[in-house]
């Protein structure tokens, strides 16, 4: 079915997003966003109001709204003020990124009369000090995605940890079940993230590290889940190794105390940098020689994606999808193996670094991804149009 382009205003999707931090998902969300064709898409941020990183300006400079909203502690509330707004607002699209936190979200937007209601699963779950987020996640699974009307996952494995064994298609396939799930990818800017020898220069003198020693970095919210501590311990094997190494580590959240600590008590507080939050993450890559990211879970691992598309060594532990993989210098490592297995594993990966040749190619490049989801989003409520036109 052609698309029409002829649009009269641009369809405006509600994207229900969680406590914006400058996390992994609406990371995902504003990438797309800045990249799709908003002459004929526009998107809507609804965020929890202790949202503490929104880039408002920037939304509103792109022709979308932000609206905050209680968290989900109080439930009643949230499903409340959420029907008002997209009843209001008349949205035919809700993109639900809440995960297995979805379900009153969805309740909100099917008792709005919103026929398309999306749910995107971003996670799965693991790992030690996790017991009681790991214990929600199963109890809320059979019922998260209850008023969906359409599924999407960002990988093959994130998809089978929340649906279960369903048909899994990209977003071009035009006859997919009413069971299937769509992967959309967690596609990234080419442009932005490649090798630029000038950026690798100057954020080591930023940083005060010698041109010549060994970098090894990582980027996400200091939690359980991406196992800081475990990096550290690795770190300090790879020391032994080759002496002449850094480590960076940039992101917030509630463990970083717990790793500063943890770097003072081993002695290595000038070598092991904690970076804070940071917006220029694409020179961080180009000043690594190898990106580590040994998770207990994840849905997919967007950093992953950034630090091949500019051409970083990676190691992954092995509770990271490999689809995450699409460069010969990534790896991965079971999280049982030795820190000096580990250690290893992270020195050669260094030796095999190498930027993909055609991002796009390997379904990563996001101007083509996000016409995709434009194609997807016009398609969905043409055929809504075709439908109230037959009644």
């Amino acid at each position: 079915m052609k698309i029409s382009a002829d649009m009269s205003a641009p369809v405006r999707i509600a994207q229900i997003l969680g406590k914006m931090e400058g996390g992994g998902v609406e990371q995902v969300v504003m990438n797309y966003y800045r990249h799709i064709d908003r002459s004929k898409i526009q998107f809507d941020f609804f965020v929890f109001d202790s949202s503490s990183r929104v880039p408002e300006a920037e939304i509103e400079s792109l022709g979308g709204r932000v609206f905050r909203l209680c968290e989900l502690k109080n439930a009643p509330r949230y499903i409340k003020t959420l029907t008002a707004l997209l009843t209001e607002n008349k949205y035919s699209i809700v993109h639900c990124h809440l995960s297995t936190l979805s379900g009153p979200a969805l309740k909100a937007a099917k008792r709005a009369g919103v026929p398309i209601r999306i749910i995107h699963n971003h996670t799965t779950s693991g790992g030690k000090r996790e017991f009681v987020r790991n214990l929600a996640k199963a109890v809320l699974k059979p019922f998260c995605g209850k008023n969906a009307t359409h599924r999407f996952a960002c990988s093959r494995y994130a998809a089978e940890w929340l649906y279960g064994k369903k048909p899994v298609c990209d977003l071009s396939h035009t006859s997919a079940s009413k069971e299937s799930v769509y992967i959309l990818r967690n596609a990234v800017d080419g442009s932005v993230f490649a090798r630029d020898e000038e950026k690798r220069i100057s954020l080591r003198e930023e940083l005060g590290i010698p041109h010549n020693a060994l970098v090894f970095g990582h980027i996400g919210r200091f939690c359980p889940q991406k196992s800081q501590s475990f990096l550290v311990d690795i770190f300090s094997e790879i020391l032994k190794i080759q002496p002449n190494s850094y480590l960076l580590m940039a992101g917030t959240g509630g463990d970083v105390e717990l790793i500063r600590n943890k770097i003072t008590e081993m002695k290595l507080s000038d070598r092991a940098l904690l970076l804070g939050q940071r917006s220029d993450t694409d020179r961080l890559y180009n000043a690594f020689d190898c990106f580590v990211l040994p998770s207990n879970y994840e849905g997919l691992g967007m950093v992953g994606v950034e630090a091949q598309a500019v051409g970083v060594g990676c190691v992954f532990s092995d509770r990271v999808p490999t689809e995450v993989k699409f460069s010969d210098g990534a790896s991965f490592v079971s999280l049982k193996c030795s820190l000096k297995d580990w250690a290893k594993a992270v020195l050669n990966a260094v030796k095999n670094a190498a930027a993909p040749a055609d991002l796009a190619a390997q379904g990563y490049e996001i101007s083509v991804e996000a016409e995709r989801l434009a194609d997807f989003y016009l398609k969905a409520t043409e055929e809504l149009s075709l439908r109230k036109e037959e009644t």
